[in-house]
């Protein structure tokens, strides 16, 4: 008879294989039908290899968490996360659209539709893989140590807000003027988005900490992207 580990773990793999088979899927239409808007985030590499090694090493670093106990890609609070999820995602992106219309992002910022809706799903998978999932896997490992002393749960929480650095980081280089007031709301904000997906991720799984960046991505790149420049420009 298969035990209830067996059946969860069956679970982790099945929405994982799922989410990552959908995401090559959703890689190679996108490149095919519209060449180049991956590009601006994986340069002249290409995207099918990034998206590949994105999901390979995550897939790895997933199974790592998974093992220790750390955290789940899909769980019986997964439901629950989405729910959290939402709310979260829909202040978040309120605040993003404010501040666009105070401090006016760049015009070329969005994919236009149609294939905003197949490109921001793909491309927000593999920004999960490498600027979460993996590299607070590899933080997890260098500081398991540092745990022993401070226990799991600090280590943990302060492996949460470490990564959560990353994304913030690394998005200030798309900025013109990086220490303008542009450059240090965005990072703020993006700051916000990380850790508190990361705390998703802590308590209902990948899933639900996927679904927070796909929520987000509707409202401020796909709805609001699609009357931005008729409203603002």
């Amino acid at each position: 008879m298969t035990s209830e580990v067996e059946r969860n773990q069956r679970r982790q793999f099945l929405a994982f294989a799922c989410l990552s088979l959908g995401t090559l899927g959703l890689t190679v239409v996108v490149d095919v039908a519209w060449p180049g808007h991956f590009a601006k985030y994986f340069g002249s590499a290409n995207p099918l290899v990034v998206v590949i090694a994105a999901i390979g090493l995550g897939g790895i670093a997933l199974r790592v968490l998974q093992s220790q106990g750390w955290f789940e890609v899909f769980s019986a609070r997964t439901l629950r996360g989405v729910a959290v999820s939402t709310g979260l995602a829909t202040l978040l992106a309120v605040a993003i659209i404010i501040a666009d219309v105070v401090l006016r992002y760049p015009e070329d910022i969005n994919v236009p539709l149609p294939e905003a809706l197949l490109f921001y799903p793909a491309v927000g998978y593999v920004a999960e893989m490498v600027f979460h999932v993996i590299p607070l896997t590899v933080l997890l490992l260098i500081l398991a140590p540092v745990g022993k002393r401070i226990g799991v749960e600090r280590l943990i929480g302060l492996c949460l807000l470490l990564t959560a650095t990353l994304e913030p980081t690394f998005q200030l280089l798309f900025e013109e003027n990086p220490l303008s007031w542009i450059g240090a709301y965005t990072w703020v904000h993006v700051y916000a988005i990380a850790f508190l997906q990361l705390h998703v991720f802590r308590r209902y799984g990948f899933v639900a900490m996927y679904l927070f960046r796909l929520i987000y991505y509707a409202y401020w790149h796909i709805a609001w992207g699609a009357i931005r420049l008729d409203v603002l420009f």
